[in-house]
This record gives structure tokens, sequence and C-alpha cells, in this order.
């Protein structure tokens, strides 16, 4: 299921980091009234061996902003849209009712006032293939060992030749941490529009992060990419990196 909120500053303008994903991913926790449900997603998660997968995301903020390149700041102005998706449900509708009845909040510090709040599911036909359009970037990553036992992080871009494969492999660990049984078919991803101005270069609790904005083309069963679609692809998704919308 998918959350949209939409809200506006109290103050006329709502200034964050310009890497703001972490205070996004500390709103979203505090914003859940379910204590026992909140200690479980950020404590414990779900698990496929040795991998925790919290089984959410959440977008970028769209709405008119100016970025403070000197102050490393970013200042929105007037409404602001926000989307969050998971595919526990409690979660989203935890979201939605505080979102709801409390309607003032305060966003790393400033208030905001909660306008619209809707929760959606996605229901669209089953095809042999889906165009996306990327909400928050996507990135994907492997880990490693040099030579003198320095832990080394390499982040694939759409254009490597593996891209695809890394994707279907995260998707597999995501969709057996949840289900408990291994996915049956096969998930393809390429890239239909991403240029290098979609790069995104980022950091989420000063580790640095590697993304891609940009558009896709999805090869899936419709029952996988409704998981997709609520958990995000690729890496990182609970810290905001993975959302997409389907475009086609």
């Amino acid at each position: 299921m998918r959350l949209t909120i939409r809200f506006r500053p109290k103050d006329g303008t709502l200034i964050l980091p310009i890497n703001y994903e972490e205070v996004l991913q500390g709103f979203l926790y505090r914003s859940i009234q379910d204590f026992d449900l909140a200690d479980f997603l950020h404590n414990v998660g779900y698990t496929k061996e040795k991998r925790r997968f919290k089984l959410f995301t959440f977008s970028r903020l769209y709405g008119t902003y100016r970025i403070h390149r000197h102050e490393k700041k970013i200042e929105f102005f007037d409404q602001v849209t926000w989307h969050v998706s998971s595919v526990v449900e409690s979660l989203i509708v935890d979201l939605g009712r505080n979102y709801v009845w409390k309607e003032h909040f305060n966003l790393n510090g400033q208030p905001i006032h909660i306008e619209e709040t809707i929760v959606k599911a996605l229901d669209i036909t089953e095809k042999h293939a889906y165009r996306i359009r990327m909400l928050s970037p996507l990135t994907v990553y492997s880990t490693y060992e040099n030579r003198y036992g320095d832990k080394r992080t390499h982040f694939f871009s759409p254009l490597d030749l593996v891209f695809s494969d890394m994707i279907e492999k995260n998707f597999c660990n995501k969709f057996q941490a949840y289900f408990q049984v291994q996915p049956t078919e096969r998930v393809k991803i390429k890239p239909i529009k991403v240029t290098e101005k979609d790069k995104v270069i980022t950091a989420f609790k000063d580790f640095r992060i590697n993304a891609w904005n940009g558009t896709y083309e999805i090869q899936a069963p419709l029952a996988y990419l409704k998981f997709m679609y609520d958990v995000g692809v690729g890496s990182k998704n609970s810290q905001g990196f993975g959302m997409f919308e389907i475009i086609e």
C-alpha cells in the first residue's frame, strides 16, 4: 500500500539538510503509534540469513524549493508532497490514521500542517513489461574486502552488465524474507532514459551512496511488481531509496 501526504510549513518555509533522507526516516519512525511495530521494524525487521529488511520505502519531497549550496541546505515553500509505501499494511494504516487525526507535527524541529492524507493500493492491468520513474533514487551495490582486509563498497550503474542481476538478487532476498518462499519467475530491469544528470551522490549517516533517478523498464509478473512497488527496488529502501511510480 502507498500513503501520500501533503503538508505545508506553518512558518512559510521548511529548511532541511540537502541530504535529508535520515531526517525523513526519523520522522517516519516517530510517527508510528504502534510502539511494538515501530520497535520490530527498527530493531528486527524481516530476515533472510544475515540480511534484515524493513520492507518500507519513501520518496523524496516534492514541491517548490531553493537550494542553499554553501550552507548545504534545501528550503521548501508552500505545499510539499511525500509518499511512503510498505507491504506491511498495518504500518501504512497506522501512519495514515496518525496523520489524519493529529495534523500538526514537527519536521526537523519546524512545525508543519498535514493538509491531505491518501492511502491507495496499486491497481493496474497485468502486462509483459512496465515503465517506471524513480520517486527516490535507485541504488544497488556489493561489499568486498581488498587485499589489505579493508572493506570496500562498489555501487553499480544502470549501464553495468550485472545491474539487472543485482536488482533481481536483491528482490529475491526481500521476497524470501517476507514470504518465506523463493520466487519462481524472473525479474529483469533495464534503463530507458537514464543520463549522467540522473546520478545522485548523497550520504546517510556519513555513508556515501551513489544512486540513480531516471526511467526504467521492469519485466516481472504483476504480483512481483506490486511487491516491489510497496517495498522499493534495489537497496537501502528504508533509508529513502528505490521508490517508483508506474508511468505506463
